[in-house]
């Protein structure tokens, strides 16, 4: 657990200039350290298999999406490129199939699971009402990466609900999945509705997958 610990902070650290950098006009600086924090959260992740806690298959599945997570940030190091985002968006959604059925492989499917999903729903079709008017050509493929993301944020989030995690993995899942969301809230808005100043998007979104990256020191406590 101390060793995943070490590039955590860093990962910490490195978030407030992520931030500083996103309300610049420098497109390419916050891109490239977007990619190094999800480097770092994959060091994480896999400094986690050292913890006597940690179990060897969730792990895996972490870090497959972790990395696929890196490669959408790769390809969409240039945010403006309306290509970047057509090639980078299915990465993420792969991505986050994979955070899925890793949650789901701990904890299964609960009756709860229905009450969560119909709230997420809710919340799915107001942000694609923000959205909407400036979808265009995108709109199809925002609405299936956005039903994507909220199974897999309704899947950590009933984590909590479940008997299989200890509390401390729970949260960190939960809450890494729900910071996720949050951060790409944010991009859709600047990129889909209207520009403003980033101001927790960034942090969040690398705070989410640093979560989601601990939670593999701790998931068999």
């Amino acid at each position: 657990m101390f060793y995943a610990c070490i590039p955590a902070y860093l990962s910490t650290m490195l978030m407030f200039f992520y931030l500083i950098a996103r309300n610049r006009n420098d497109l390419k600086r916050p891109a490239i350290i977007q990619s190094i924090l999800t480097t770092l959260a994959i060091i994480v992740a896999t400094l986690g298999l050292l913890s006597p806690a940690s179990e060897w298959n969730y792990t895996i599945w972490i870090l497959v999406g972790l990395v696929l997570c890196l490669i959408g940030d790769i390809s969409n190091i240039d945010v403006k490129k309306d290509r970047n985002l057509f090639v980078a968006m299915p990465v993420y959604a792969a991505a986050f199939l994979i955070f899925a059925t890793a949650f789901t492989r701990i904890h299964g499917f609960l009756l709860e699971d229905w009450f969560l999903g119909a709230v997420f729903l809710v919340i799915y079709g107001l942000i694609i009402r923000l959205y909407w008017k400036g979808l265009g050509k995108y709109r199809i493929a925002v609405m299936l990466f956005g039903l994507v993301m909220l199974f897999m944020v309704t899947k950590a989030v009933s984590a909590l609900l479940g008997d299989t995690l200890s509390i401390t993995p729970a949260i960190m899942v939960s809450l890494g999945a729900i910071l996720v969301l949050l951060g790409v809230f944010e991009y859709g808005v600047n990129r889909f509705h209207k520009p403003v100043k980033f101001v927790y998007g960034p942090v969040c979104y690398a705070g989410g997958q640093l979560l989601i990256a601990l939670s593999c020191s701790y998931v068999a406590l």
